[in-house]
């Protein structure tokens, strides 16, 4: 208490150094604080489930597929969920609902799952009761109920709880609600609702288990056992498993969040970016404790004559410093507030799982403290061994120049110099960061997405059952889309534009080949390329007869058409579309479909896949071929394309009042999307840097300061035995040249190191981890910004005068 009260009162008195040593340390410790708070929600605990890090998902793996989430039949799941390594096993088939009755028409996500799911999961309800295993008959048959997620019970009943008993219609069928999820509850859907699945083992329609393991069990002796099953499973279920040998997987279901891959990337070299500029912060702050340590050398010297320990002196100035950082860690918390929410509304929706919650909760708090008192330890522990040394004559010398004031100076500069080289790695990395999204910026899309919007249409399957009804209802409703005043063009189809879409095996007529190849498959019609402005390259494009008559042809993009040699032209030649020879229920054919078509043009390539990947081979095909229930509606107007989203709805409600629009959405803001990940990743890195470059800047007018302070009279002397101010002024910036030299020096050396790490980031736009133009600009900045620091200090050294310069001491 005695070391507490002391510091408090040492503090007090030097109101500058306490006031300068808190705001750099609350910087970084904010900083550091708040990058945490968004790994641990989207990293670490990005769910709510009951002991998420001990669900396990089954799948295979073969030289022809990788499926890390496999789906599997009714019967099989039941069959796995059997097996003795596992304590339990759920199912859930996630699927869309046409909600109808007192509200407006709309598709809403719908979710069944087994009847153990709510207890396998965990998470208790907000009010009402989940899904029990009484809501399923011994027969296999499941009731009529449902639970409602948060969003979902929002936007229907706003904040009303008496709900309970309540019914929803639901593809014309009612639905009892039994309760209410709580906001974080996302299970496959954060805005829709879960029903009971029915075990009918005539039912085909797949659905995806998870597994808990049974007490003892190793994930290697379960996924044993589970690859004996999948052996059985695929004898009487071929169709169902690759034709060549495969391997049986288990994945933790940690890593199988969103946030996995590229974001997890980015937060890890985000994350050593802020322990840089933490670094950057603690010399910072240990420069302004050794100039300190000047002053208080007779201090000590006293302590040490009057019979102080060592190590009591070690404990009292380490007292001092940690004090200093949990005030910092005081004002780093409070940053953390603001900065949390900052990096939240930066933060990519679609890169993090939509349970995650980031905020500041008691584990936040806890690496704020626990972050804090090993930053005192850090910056505290060289002054402290220092100041701690027992020179006691030489201290109480008046004008005493003891070897522990030279120590401090190199101490110091050495210090400097390392704020200079960490500071150029994190400016090195914000430089090649921001060149690659430029580059990304600027990738030719090959279609113009300007004055387009997409648009969902979903029939009710009950109501349109047949090929004949879907395409019929989707014939018209592009004839009136393409009447409403200031549009140019439409087109239908079934996802896929521009990014996305299915891909399927295929083989070319004429040629084998023993690897399956995919292709990307988009349903249109003849005004595709008319609204999205993609060029044709040579042939023609689908037609209005091919449309209507449904005719077997296609068109390809230029990746598509090397498939075939360069000596061949493939129009005219036919692709067999293997996945088409038995399409899922969902997809409905003519009676004379066929899954081999004529390929009758080539179109320019446009990005098909996102805009970080080159683009996929893509066959387009005329949207009457198949008829999902879902289709896809792409619109061109002359301006902003959603004002015209209430003249579609108008249309389509004059052709069918009881389905729903859904989704719209500009083209532009899908393409923007891409870039949201990249875009946080430069923005974070380019805030670390330039506060690393400003704490780094500040050390070096610290020590110059300094420097010029313990100089005053050698610089008086200078003056009097006829030194100009000119060369007073290059003394000094020589001192600060040669620190930040020897910085950027050994700043380049730890770039060429730690930028590797962005490489596979970097590739993607043909921009090297050693690119010249990035480290060039950094040289540049650091020196100029650099030579601004050395800049006051020199000044003020010209400005001496030697009459008073000689009486300094």
């Amino acid at each position: 208490m005695n070391d507490l009260r002391f510091a408090f009162r040492q503090l007090l008195k030097n109101p500058s150094f306490t006031v300068v040593a808190v705001l750099t340390l609350g910087l970084g410790i904010g900083a550091t604080t708040s990058l945490f708070s968004v790994v641990y929600g989207v990293l670490i605990s990005p769910y709510p489930y009951a002991k998420a890090g001990e669900i396990w998902m089954p799948g295979l793996t073969s030289a022809r597929a990788n499926q890390l989430m496999r789906s599997y039949r009714p019967n099989e799941y039941l069959e796995m969920a059997k097996l003795p390594v596992f304590s339990e096993v759920m199912a859930t088939r996630p699927g869309n609902a046409l909600l109808t009755g007192e509200f407006a028409p709309e598709t809403v996500r719908t979710v069944e799952v087994s009847a153990n799911a709510f207890r396998f999961l965990g998470v208790r309800p907000l009010f009402g009761r989940g899904i029990e295993p009484s809501d399923v008959h011994s027969n296999g048959e499941a009731e009529s109920v449902a639970v409602l997620s948060f969003g979902r019970w929002q936007k229907l009943f706003g904040s009303e709880t008496n709900i309970l008993g309540k019914t929803l219609r639901l593809d014309d069928q009612l639905y009892t609600i039994l309760g209410v999820m709580p906001p974080r509850f996302g299970w496959w859907t954060d805005d829709g609702l879960w029903k009971p699945m029915a075990i009918d083992s005539r039912v085909q329609r797949s659905v995806f288990p998870i597994a808990r393991l049974r007490a003892g069990v190793s994930p290697v002796a379960a996924r044993q056992q589970l690859h004996q099953l999948q052996l059985e499973l695929a004898k009487a279920n071929p169709a169902g498993f690759p034709n060549e040998q495969f391997v049986t997987t288990l994945n933790n279901y940690l890593d199988m969040t969103v946030a996995r891959g590229p974001m997890q990337r980015s937060l890890y070299l985000l994350f050593a970016a802020v322990g840089f500029l933490l670094l950057i912060a603690c010399a910072n702050v240990a420069n302004l404790q050794l100039a300190r340590a000047t002053s208080r050398g007779r201090e000590m010297a006293i302590r040490i004559s009057i019979g102080a320990a060592r190590a009591q002196l070690i404990r009292q100035l380490l007292t001092e410093s940690i004090m200093v950082s949990l005030l910092g860690g005081l004002l780093g918390l409070l940053l953390t507030f603001w900065l949390t929410r900052l990096m939240t509304a930066l933060m990519p929706g679609s890169m993090v799982p939509n349970e995650s919650r980031i905020q500041v909760n008691a584990y936040v708090l806890l690496f704020c403290a626990t972050v804090s008192v090993i930053t005192g330890i850090m910056f505290g522990l060289a002054p402290a061994l220092q100041l701690s040394r027992p020179e006691t004559v030489e201290s109480l010398k008046d004008e005493g120049r003891s070897s522990r004031a030279v120590l401090g100076v190199r101490t110091r500069t050495t210090l400097v110099v390392a704020e200079v080289a960490l500071a150029m790695v994190l400016l090195v990395s914000a430089g090649l960061t921001f060149r690659s999204f430029l580059a990304l910026k600027q990738v030719e899309l090959g279609f113009r997405p300007e004055n387009v919007m997409n648009v969902e249409v979903n029939l009710p399957p009950k109501q349109y059952p047949n090929w004949d009804q879907r395409n019929r209802f989707a014939l018209e409703l592009l004839d009136r889309v393409r009447s409403i005043p200031g549009v140019q063009g439409a087109t239908i189809g079934f996802g896929g534009i521009p990014f996305g879409g299915p891909e399927l095996a295929y083989s070319l007529e004429g040629q084998t080949d023993p690897q399956v190849r995919r292709i990307k498959v988009l349903e249109c019609s003849g005004d595709f390329l008319t609204t999205l402005r993609i060029p044709l390259r040579r042939g023609r494009m689908l037609t209005e007869q091919d449309i209507n008559r449904a005719e077997p042809v296609a068109v390809i993009n230029e990746t598509a058409a090397k498939l075939w040699p360069a000596e061949q032209d493939p129009i005219g030649r036919r692709i067999h579309l293997d996945d088409l020879e038995k399409p899922p229920p969902f997809l409905l054919t003519s009676p004379s479909f066929t899954p081999d078509v004529t390929i009758v043009g080539v179109v320019a390539d446009a990005r098909n896949d996102d805009l970080q990947s080159k683009t996929q081979p893509a066959v387009l095909i005329p949207f009457t071929l198949l008829a999902p229930a879902q289709r896809t509606l792409t619109i061109r107007t002359l301006s902003d394309p959603t004002a015209l989203v209430n003249a579609v709805r108008a249309q389509l409600r004059q052709l069918a009042p009881e389905v729903p629009l859904n989704s719209p959405r500009a083209l532009e803001e899908i393409v923007n999307a891409q870039t949201a990940q990249p875009r946080f990743v430069t923005l974070l890195f380019t805030f670390f840097g330039v506060l690393g470059l400003a704490l780094a800047m500040a050390g070096i007018y610290s020590v110059l300061s300094y420097a010029v302070s313990r100089r005053t009279r050698e610089i008086g002397v200078r003056i009097a035995l006829g030194a100009q101010r000119g060369d007073v002024l290059r003394l000094i910036l020589k001192t600060g040249a040669n620190l930040v030299g020897l910085g950027i020096v050994l700043g380049l050396v730890a770039s060429f190191a730690a930028t590797r790490l962005l490489a596979s980031q970097l590739e993607l736009f043909q921009i090297k981890s050693t690119d010249p133009v990035s480290f060039l600009a950094v040289m540049v900045l650091l020196s100029f910004v650099a030579t601004m620091a050395c800049l006051i200090p020199a000044r003020r050294a010209t400005a001496i005068d030697p009459m008073n310069a000689l009486r300094h001491e």
